[in-house]
């Protein structure tokens, strides 16, 4: 097994954290096109602008989510 001598960590973690990395950047594009709630982005916009303020959890940030993406009414146009 190869090991990396800067940091001591063996090749295939190196390589799956990278693999790792890319797919939870692949899934948050996905998010992002179709809509869907992206609770750790939300965390992260939070941490920067409104740091005085606790943030909602993840329950309750879906459900305001779910309540601002399709409101009171019916979400058909028929």
């Amino acid at each position: 097994m190869r090991t990396d001598r800067r940091a001591g960590v063996p090749a295939y973690r190196r390589t799956w954290a990278a693999v790792r990395g890319w797919m939870e950047s692949a899934l948050a594009v996905v998010r992002q096109v179709v809509g869907a709630p992206d609770y750790q982005r939300y965390l992260e916009h939070h941490a920067r602008c409104h740091a005085g303020a606790a943030p909602l959890g993840p329950r309750e940030y879906y459900a305001e989510f779910v309540s601002r993406r399709f409101g009171s009414g019916p979400t058909r146009c028929c």
